[in-house]
């Protein structure tokens, strides 16, 4: 991200969704380009995602069983 504009909108989801300053800038870059967040801890973005205008895409990454 970079430029005003942008500084804004990523305040934005900060203030918004209570996420730290590195998992908004995850957050804002995922609903400007409209991409999944990959995460081992779905549960930690359901809450900030509902925030948001349009819900995040999440998508679980776990290790394989065995």
């Amino acid at each position: 991200m970079s430029g005003a504009a942008q500084a804004v909108a990523l305040a934005g989801v900060v203030a918004g969704t209570g996420l730290d300053p590195w998992d908004a800038h995850v957050a804002a870059v995922a609903d400007v380009a409209v991409c999944p967040i990959l995460t081992v801890e779905p549960a930690e973005w359901r809450r900030p995602s509902e925030m948001l205008d349009a819900p995040l895409h999440i998508i679980e990454i776990a290790d394989p069983p065995g």
